[in-house]
């Protein structure tokens, strides 16, 4: 018997909902039964796309991080200023997009790290994955702000990009406990109006 290819449209609505689901409830608290019922499928549907709940959840952590950098590239370059200030309104409008939230459930990649940073290699490399892209393009964006001068350069980019995304990381934390935007804000103008800008004409 010959078996016909997976509907590629339907995984693809399946890792959606499945963002949704991980982002509210988490992985642990997101069940098997809650997946199947809230995406629409079978069990054995199920499994013939992701084999099993953790294969599910790594490719989910590609699947956000992906179309997160194609929409963050995509929204930088419409923007017509100065690299550092494209940065802070990038930043700004992540912060409104929480804002918009009935809860701040924060990233999803900052969330799983939490839960699932230790749980498994495979969790493990999807995470490593993930952050080193993120550092990578943070580092680079530095850098160009290095270029133009606009920030200190007694610091190298990669320190700058490890500090930074360490520190929204733990404001994001932070968002969720409180249920407020205010250490996300609270950390963009203490970059960029502090921290970043050249430290003593540096």
């Amino acid at each position: 018997m010959i078996q016909g290819r997976r509907p590629e449209h339907n995984r693809q609505q399946v890792l959606e909902k499945g963002m949704q689901l991980f982002n509210q409830q988490g992985y642990h608290g997101t069940g098997l039964t809650a997946i199947l019922k809230a995406c629409q499928v079978s069990k054995g549907s199920f499994y013939n796309f992701f084999g099993s709940k953790e294969e599910f959840a790594v490719e989910i952590i590609d699947h956000y991080h992906s179309i997160e950098c194609e929409r963050w590239e995509i929204e930088l370059s419409k923007l017509d200023c100065p690299q550092f200030e494209k940065m802070r309104v990038m930043l700004e409008r992540e912060v409104q997009e929480f804002e918009s939230e009935e809860e701040h459930f924060g990233c999803l990649i900052a969330n799983l790290s939490g839960e699932l940073g230790n749980a498994s290699h495979a969790f493990k490399e999807a995470i490593r994955r993930s952050t080193a892209d993120v550092l990578e393009a943070i580092e680079k964006d530095f850098s160009q702000c290095q270029t133009d001068g606009a920030i200190r350069n007694d610091l190298s980019a990669q320190q700058l990009a490890h500090i930074f995304w360490d520190s929204w990381q733990g404001a994001l934390l932070r968002m969720k406990v409180e249920s407020s935007t205010k250490p996300l804000r609270e950390l963009i103008d203490l970059y960029w109006n502090h921290l970043l800008p050249p430290q003593n004409g540096k």
